[in-house]
Parts: structure tokens; sequence; C-alpha cells
């Protein structure tokens, strides 16, 4: 048995070392105290002993567990976060892929010209005369008796030696003397008497500026056709 020397407060408990009222340490005592006995009608003051601080580690073990939360929390928040570029960006490429694509025009067909029964002949007194040339083509480019001289180049002054192949089959020729450019180039040969449709031969042409009618005549065997305004002619030299 314990006693409190300041309070007097006696303890059965062996094990407390200290009075739980003021904190004074207890004194042992073999002798039993005297018990005063409050006066009737005195109020009896209960004394209740301090609450027990919870222990230093319960502490660390919510500290530990709060972090775990937040750390967990964060990665799932930078996974969301990386998902979410990574998206942003597939998009981004897959509507620049073709932003910048353009078209290539295609040129433009040229429309065939087709024989006028209503055109006339012109007078060869009122042909134009052959303008200067600007450039001649010393080189011989094999053809067939389809090609028409549209298919080369076409400026005013323009020269071009063609060889046309024995046994050729006449082709389409609008005009006289001075033909359409899209004209048969071996077939205007033949109809200007520089070759012939079985021996074929060395076909030279000068390119003319446009007309506004081309004549038909019938010469060696070749009929060419009227037709009206065109952008680009040629002689047979």
């Amino acid at each position: 048995m314990k006693v409190c020397p300041q309070c007097d407060q006696v303890y059965n408990d062996d094990s407390l070392n200290y009075c739980l009222i003021d904190g004074t340490p207890l004194v042992s005592t073999e002798s039993q105290p005297t018990v005063v006995m409050p006066s009737v009608g005195a109020p009896v003051t209960t004394v209740m002993p301090p609450a027990t601080p919870p222990k230093s580690g319960s502490k660390f073990w919510i500290v530990t567990l709060v972090l775990v939360i937040m750390l967990v929390l964060g990665g799932f928040a930078g996974i969301l976060a990386y998902l979410y570029v990574t998206q942003n960006q597939t998009s981004n490429t897959n509507r620049t892929g073709n932003v910048n694509a353009t078209a290539t025009p295609k040129p433009s067909a040229t429309p065939k010209p087709s024989s006028s029964p209503t055109a006339t002949a012109t007078p060869a007194s009122t042909e134009t005369k052959p303008s200067p040339k600007d450039e001649e083509a010393d080189e011989i480019t094999p053809i067939s008796w389809t090609t028409s001289a549209a298919s080369f180049k076409t400026d005013v002054g323009q020269t071009y030696k063609f060889n046309c192949p024995e046994n050729g089959i006449a082709g389409p020729v609008w005009g006289s003397d001075i033909y359409t450019a899209d004209s048969s180039i071996c077939t205007t040969g033949v109809h200007a008497g520089v070759i012939t449709l079985e021996s074929g031969g060395l076909v030279t042409i000068e390119f003319r500026p446009g007309r506004s009618i081309y004549g038909s005549t019938d010469r060696h065997g070749i009929t060419s056709s009227t037709y009206g305004e065109y952008p680009h002619s040629f002689v047979v030299r």
C-alpha cells in the first residue's frame, strides 16, 4: 500500500509510483491509514485518473498509412495524365497527316477540231507569208503516221524535222498549205508533195500563228478538210 504525502491519497496498487492527483511520488506504508469519513451532507469529490495518452507507435502507423495512400493516388493521377497526353499527340498526328496535301491540277485537254462543212478554201494569194525562224531543230525525229504537230512545242518560228516510215496510212488533215497543228505531220507531207505514202521520207515543218479559217484541197491523193479558227498552225517546207 502506498500513500501520497502531499494529499494523503492512499493507493492499494503497489505498482503506482506517482500520485494520480498531484503527481507527488508515493510513499510505501505498512500501517493501515486512518480513514476519515466525511461529514453528513458534505459533497463527495470523485477524483478521475487522467486519460492515458496514445502510444507513439500508433502515430507512426497513421502517418505511414497516409503517405502510402498519397503515393497510390499520385501514381494513379500520373498514369491518367500520361494516357491523356499520348492520346492527344496521336489525334494531332492523324489530323495533320493530310492537312498540307495539294492535288496536282490535271492538264486541260485540247479540244480536237472537227471539220467545218461551211468553210471555203482560202486563195493562195491571201496566205500569210512565212514568219522568221526563231529556232530550227537539226535533229531528225522518227514519228508514226498518226503523230500530230500539236505533240511538240508550237512556238511561232519553231522548226522540226521528222522521218516518216514507209507504207503509211493517211491520217486527218485540216487546211491547205497552212495546216492546223493537230493535223497528221506525215499526211500533210504527202498533201504538200514532199513524200509519198509508199516510200515515206523526211518532212520539215515550221510553226505559224493561228488562223481564223483553214481551206480544203485535194492534192496527191490526199483530200484535206476545212476548219474554222484554230490557235496554232504549221507549213511543210
